[in-house]
């Protein structure tokens, strides 16, 4: 349509062409003094004429509506791509407002645990397999990660630890695996055996064993990690007691545990690592 209307000077000036000649041929006509043919063409020609001045008028307004059209266009295409712009703008600086919130909750509690250190990494992406709940992080061998360390979030919540390292990426087996084992502390100090269940990972859940005898795990207890072992820093929060159960074979109880950390939304996670060890 644009492409049409930029031949309105071709159009304007055919039908003005029309009328020149047909004028002409008046004048000739005049000339000759051919006065009852003079009459006649001027009858014909007065609504002609008419016409013709209406159909330029009403191609020029045409011309001017669809060149208005066309610029209003290219302006909704470039608001609408500056906006977008803006959008995208607004977006990352969420994702560093969110950043810059949990490294200020982690400097909060970094002063706790001098000895050790922390390296900042983004999950990658997670293991499809549903016999396992890992993923991959994008920090590797390049930044001192080992096998055995500890993954935690910026709150100090346990997420793993560390099973597989590149060169410039790792495996994080989380708390929910079947494979993980380690100590965990109850809230009245003592100490039982946190570990991963098949059954209880569809679940969104881990198992608390080993429960000394007399012991008698609480419903709402907070469980943290007892350091036992050396690679697993003590303190870190792994979960509250959900459910309180007697053993299958008697002689005490066991637990289900339910992780304190949301391991659907993690994003950035902290590999711990002990300063004094061997690089």
């Amino acid at each position: 349509m644009k492409q049409f209307f930029k031949t309105r000077g071709a159009v304007i000036g055919a039908i003005t062409a029309t009328v020149v000649i047909i004028t002409v041929m008046s004048l000739f006509l005049t000339a000759g003094q051919v006065n009852f043919i003079q009459n006649g063409v001027q009858a014909v020609m007065r609504p002609v004429e008419t016409g013709i001045r209406g159909i330029v008028r009403t191609l020029e307004r045409t011309y001017d509506y669809m060149h208005n059209f066309d610029l209003l266009e290219e302006r909704y295409y470039a608001l609408r791509n500056q906006i977008a712009g803006y959008q995208r703008l607004a977006r990352e600086a969420e994702e560093i407002r969110e950043e810059n919130i949990r490294l200020r909750e982690f400097i909060g509690l970094i002063d706790r645990t001098e000895q050790l250190r922390y390296v900042d990494a983004y999950v990658l992406s997670w293991d499809p397999s549903n016999w396992t709940s890992a993923f991959t992080i994008d920090r590797g061998a390049d930044f001192h990660i080992a096998v055995g360390d500890a993954v935690i979030t910026e709150r100090h919540e346990l997420v793993g630890r560390v099973t597989e390292v590149g060169t410039s990426w790792a495996t994080v087996q989380t708390i929910l695996d079947p494979a993980i084992r380690l100590g965990g502390l109850m809230g009245t100090g003592v100490s039982a055996v946190v570990e991963g269940n098949f059954a209880l990972m569809q679940d969104n859940q881990l198992r608390l064993s080993l429960v000394p005898g007399g012991e008698t795990p609480l419903l709402n207890d907070t469980i943290t990690t007892s350091g036992y072992g050396g690679r697993i820093p003590q303190g870190l929060t792994i979960g509250r007691i959900a459910g309180v159960y007697l053993e299958p074979h008697g002689g005490g109880y066991f637990a289900t545990i339910e992780p304190i950390v949301d391991l659907d939304r993690l994003i950035q996670i902290f590999i711990v690592q002990i300063m004094d060890r061997e690089e």
